[in-house]
């Protein structure tokens, strides 16, 4: 399905209301013309999304070689070479990520894999994120020593163009090679071989993923008013930071639904997050994204939510997933009457108790379906999300496709591994 349910936040906050997109109607008409012409443009991320048939192709043949050699396929990747990926292989147990470097959990993640059976999929657009070349080094090492002759059939680069140290490895290894397109940020490559060659070696057809972009493509760039999901979504980020709403709260019910809230995060964080100077005077923007994760963060965060500061609003990210059947004697042992005969139907109780007592409080809480456990909707949620991203930026006047904050972390951490200061 993939729909945006904005309901509850409609007469809740004097900064969105039904009458700003009548106010906002030519800008918002504006921003979508932009960004229809410009996803015609090949310098721009957007031309690259759906994937082109011969990209889907392309993973779709790395994951058939690979799996005819390995039944767990190693995720090495961070940020935007992850997130994604995650979120459309969550509920699989065949890909396994590796992202941070905490010793312990890398070496208990090492540890748990069984080689000899395994592949390796090392992703970095740059070629040089730090933890990516850590991890993926370790990782080779343990490969190698499983299969010192045919270590390279069991490997695949995912990265751009360029002179990183991980594409000069992979071309003196000839190791093979699948190419983010060289405008393609990391936080948007998840369509790109980033997210299509993991959830291939899953078991999902690229074909379907690019398929749910072109779904969200056409809803996000065709459509008008509030019958675009990414304008209304913008509108709705943008309006409620306006207003002092600095928190956005993205609350994912379901494995999926919180991994796609983690990618959220990350988007709109090194998209939005901005300090703006102009003639003088400092002005900094973006709203503070959030995970919570449901019904867990039910009890322990909630509570702040309703009766602490109203400085925040909520988009709870759902999904159709009715789970196992509830036997009568669980319903008895649990006190559930008898119309609950899915544990699912427990989950949308709690989430819609939730919203409610949200509202309730005054607290702005809104819906995203993110429908079926399909690639489908999933992808189609991928491209409306990015789509309502650039919106907001520009609605913003800030640009959402770099990350200053994000590399300057970077080069103070090369001077301390380097110097020792």
């Amino acid at each position: 399905m993939g729909e945006l349910l904005l309901d509850g936040l409609f007469g809740l906050e004097k900064g969105f209301s039904p009458e700003m997109f009548d106010r906002f109607a030519p800008t918002l008409e504006g921003l979508r013309h932009v960004l229809l012409a410009q996803s015609k443009d090949p310098s721009h991320p957007f031309y690259y999304m759906p994937s082109p048939d011969e990209t889907t192709e392309a993973a779709r043949a790395s994951a058939r070689g690979l799996r005819r050699l390995a039944g767990r396929l190693v995720v090495v990747g961070i940020g935007g070479s992850a997130l994604g990926a995650k979120a459309l292989c969550a509920g699989g147990g065949n890909v396994t990520f590796l992202e941070g470097v905490d010793p312990h959990y890398v070496q208990r993640t090492l540890a748990g894999i069984d080689w000899r059976k395994a592949a390796l999929n090392i992703i970095s657009k740059s070629g040089s994120t730090m933890e990516t070349l850590v991890n993926a080094g370790l990782a080779l090492e343990a490969l190698k020593k499983a299969h010192p002759a045919e270590w390279r059939r069991r490997v695949v680069v995912t990265a751009s163009p360029g002179s990183g140290r991980l594409q000069q490895w992979a071309a003196s290894e000839s190791v093979p090679v699948l190419e983010i397109p060289a405008p393609v940020g990391g936080r948007y490559s998840v369509l790109s071989p980033v997210g299509l060659l993991p959830a291939a070696f899953q078991g999902t057809d690229p074909s379907v993923i690019a398929t749910g972009a072109k779904a969200g493509a056409d809803e996000s760039l065709l459509l008008s008013g509030l019958n675009n999901p990414a304008l209304s979504l913008a509108l709705a980020l943008v309006s409620f930071f306006a207003a002092g709403r600095s928190e956005a709260v993205l609350w994912g019910y379901g494995e999926r639904a919180y991994a796609f809230a983690l990618w959220v995060q990350q988007l709109w964080a090194e998209s939005l997050g901005r300090r703006i100077v102009s003639s003088g005077a400092e002005r900094r923007v973006g709203a503070t994204p959030l995970c919570c994760r449901g019904s867990e963060d039910q009890h322990s965060l909630l509570q702040l939510f309703t009766d602490g500061p109203l400085n925040r609003w909520v988009l709870l990210l759902t999904g159709d997933e009715p789970g196992p059947a509830l036997s009568p004697r669980v319903k008895a042992f649990a006190g559930l009457p008898d119309r609950a005969v899915q544990l699912g139907q427990v989950q949308d109780a709690l989430w819609m108790g939730t919203q409610r007592g949200l509202r309730d409080a005054g607290v702005p809480a809104g819906r995203y379906d993110l429908g079926a456990s399909g690639a489908f909707d999933l992808a189609k949620s991928f491209y409306i999300f990015m789509a309502a991203t650039v919106y907001a930026a520009a609605l913003l006047e800030v640009d959402p496709f770099g990350q200053p904050g994000v590399e300057a972390g970077k080069r103070h951490t090369r001077t301390i591994l380097e110097s020792g200061d």
